[in-house]
């Protein structure tokens, strides 16, 4: 074997490791998802998780009728994933892991006779599974677009009330 072919067998071998480790770190990212975050992943395709898009309708304190749609995007998309598995060094920090496994966000759009206001959203579930939430935080992206004379959902409390 002369030199040339030993240093491109060396180079296979190398890449061949590095794409070795890059599933690794992709599959163990999604397995660790998968138990720390039942409520969003699930191998089972028929599984009801948080994430998607829910609609319900509502009336507000001063009678409206009103329809609210959520998206609850999941936590980390695939690209994302495959961005953190691809990094050659970990993003370290004092405090030790800083994410949240019970936290969520998405957006949500509020629709009734007076018009339609948009809204990003946060919040976090109560229990393991996801079936308890605890209060969602709703913010809009620019003070302007809210709907003046309107009850709004930046007066939610816990509970419904």
């Amino acid at each position: 074997m002369n030199k040339g072919t030993r240093i491109l067998l060396t180079l296979l071998i190398l890449m061949g490791v590095s794409w070795g480790v890059y599933e690794c770190n992709y599959n163990l990212s999604y397995a660790n998802d998968l138990k720390d975050r039942p409520w969003a992943y699930s191998r089972d395709e028929t599984a009801q998780l948080l994430v998607g898009t829910w609609q319900g309708e509502f009336r507000d304190p001063n009678n409206v009728a009103k329809t609210i749609r959520l998206t609850i995007q999941p936590p980390m998309t695939d690209e994302e994933r495959a961005q953190k598995a691809s990094r050659r060094t970990r993003k370290r920090s004092g405090l030790g892991t800083r994410t949240d496994k019970k936290r969520f966000a998405g957006f949500a759009t509020v629709t009734s006779s007076r018009g339609k206001e948009d809204y990003q959203f946060s919040g976090h579930v109560l229990t393991e599974d996801g079936h308890q939430l605890n209060v969602i935080q709703f913010s809009t992206s620019n003070e302007i677009s809210t709907i003046r004379n309107n009850f709004n959902l930046h007066s939610s409390l816990k509970g419904g009330m």
